[in-house]
């Protein structure tokens, strides 16, 4: 059953919003059963209309959800809610929401966990064609440095090409989420000069580890990245939210 009127729920939103607010109010009306599972959700020109915003940030923000699994799109373009499949990705999905300084440690070191273990499989079982797909992933970062956006799904992609040469499909989808989560916060951290020159100078480091076949560089490689990120992104969280 739908809430009554969850679209007068809907607050309109600042220009300079992150698409993550609209995920995160989005979130809140799924959360209090606006809408249940298998129902449609509005269409991108009316959630743009109700926010306030572009439909290209609309559609970032259901894109995001379709990623985590809140969300499936099925033929004719239209988003519907999906039962939960896996009570990690509900709850990290959840959780992710509601990042802040106080919570940023439990991020960091989920990521630390599962990527750095992708990065050192990934030195000892990359072959050729992983390397060419990870050196491609590279050179997109680099290429599209100036275009915030597109930066962002490049690092995105290079993070899960390492978890597809780990060869192992559970790290590919666990790395699938994480990297959803971190597209909703990590742009922020842009703000902060020299961030993508740093991110640049850790990826390489991380490749070069990857393409010897050095197990543990590379683990140590990705070890420093991921603090590295969390540091910047604890600054600004911190800005944020200074009660924390």
């Amino acid at each position: 059953m739908f809430i009554a009127g969850p679209e007068k729920m809907i607050k309109r939103i600042g220009r300079t919003t992150l698409a993550r607010e609209v995920v995160s109010q989005l979130a809140e009306l799924i959360l209090k059963g606006a809408w249940k599972a298998g129902e449609q959700i509005p269409s991108e020109k009316e959630l743009a209309t109700s926010f306030g915003v572009g439909r290209s940030t609309i559609r970032e923000a259901l894109q995001c959800l379709v990623v985590i699994g809140i969300l499936e799109t099925r033929p004719g373009g239209r988003s519907y809610i999906q039962e939960p499949n896996s009570e990690l990705l509900s709850g990290a999905f959840h959780w992710g929401l509601l990042l802040s300084p106080r919570n940023l440690h439990d991020l960091t070191e989920v990521r630390i966990h599962v990527e750095v273990e992708c990065a050192g499989l990934a030195a000892a079982r990359r072959n050729e064609q992983d390397l060419a797909a990870l050196h491609a992933a590279h050179q997109n970062v680099i290429s599209d440095k100036a275009d915030d956006v597109r930066f962002m799904e490049a690092d995105n992609l290079y993070h899960k090409r390492i978890a597809e040469a780990s060869k192992n499909l559970i790290y590919v989808n666990l790395v699938g989420t994480i990297q959803s989560l971190v597209r909703l916060w990590y742009p922020s951290v842009y703000k902060i000069a020299d961030t993508k020159d740093f991110t640049l100078l850790e990826h390489e480091k991380i490749y070069d580890e990857i393409c010897s076949g050095n197990v543990q560089g590379a683990r140590e490689a990705m070890h420093i990245h991921l603090e590295s990120a969390a540091k910047r992104l604890g600054q600004v969280l911190a800005q944020q939210d200074p009660s924390s």
